[in-house]
């Protein structure tokens, strides 16, 4: 059950913007919100055979400042992998200086936004997210992580993944709410969220924030998490929330549709744009 206190501090961190932990130590979430991002302890992988469990776990970070070769950081991405981003103390004043009074809420949770890396036929590796104002989207291309802090996450049994269903999903997604509207501001303020466990085109949202598009992403391609503990109801999902739980494989038999039409225009995202 909410407090009143853990309400008050969700709606007012993503009333202001995407919610991160500055990262120049790494810090936890603060303490009245922690809970929030644990996993369900009773979900999917529970009940899963041992060799049908799937976990994700972080093999890569970068730094925007660091003089790492960004080609050579690039290169380990690959299709499946979840990028969490952060940002740092300084950055977080800095904005807070200039008046981005939104950079408040991205000391509060782990990590303020989330994405899933596609490889889309004809068009390549595409960041696959949702941001307010633009909705479910693949705007963003691998370049544009030179200009941010993130950290990588990659499943075990990837290889079991139906991808021609992920495809579809970011296909249709984007048809559905490629705009401001898609973008769920119910979920914002973890009210209640968009249908998370698609099976069939007709059962895919209309709004997500960039935690769930990636839930009903990975349901829609076989993949069940441990995420969400209360069916997306007075249930506020971040991004550690997603990278931190189990899950399992669990194939479905649905047919792919035709694909739809979508565009690969690069679009470049300052922090403050990539809202949760």
């Amino acid at each position: 059950m909410f407090t009143k206190l853990t309400l008050l501090s969700i709606c007012l961190a993503m009333s202001l913007g995407c919610v991160l932990i500055p990262n120049n130590n790494r810090h936890k979430a603060y303490l009245v919100l922690r809970w929030v991002e644990k996993p369900n302890p009773n979900g999917p992988s529970t009940a899963a055979d041992p060799g049908d469990r799937v976990k994700f776990e972080k093999f890569l970070s970068y730094d925007q400042k660091s003089k790492e070769d960004f080609a050579k950081v690039k290169s380990q991405l690959r299709e499946g992998d979840l990028v969490a981003y952060t940002m740092s103390h300084r950055e977080v004043t800095g904005r807070m200086i200039t008046g981005r009074v939104n950079a408040i809420g991205y000391g509060l949770l782990e990590y303020g936004h989330l994405a899933i890396i596609v490889d889309m036929p004809g068009e390549g590796l595409r960041m696959f997210s949702s941001q307010s104002f633009l909705g479910p989207n693949t705007k963003e291309d691998l370049d544009t992580l030179k200009k941010h802090n993130w950290d990588a996450y990659r499943m075990d049994k990837w290889n079991r993944v139906d991808t021609g269903r992920l495809h579809e999903f970011v296909g249709l997604a984007e048809k559905k709410a490629g705009t401001w509207i898609g973008y769920d501001f119910s979920g914002m303020f973890g009210l209640w969220n968009s249908n998370l466990d698609p099976d069939k085109p007709e059962n895919i949202g209309h709004d997500y924030i960039c935690s769930t598009i990636v839930l009903a992403a990975l349901y829609y391609s076989g993949v069940q998490s441990d995420a969400l503990r209360n069916h997306g109801y007075l249930d506020l999902c971040s991004p550690l929330q997603v990278v931190s739980s189990a899950g399992r494989i669990a194939p479905s038999t649905a047919k792919l549709v035709a694909s739809e039409t979508r565009t690969n225009t690069t679009v470049s995202f300052e922090p403050d744009d990539l809202d949760e």
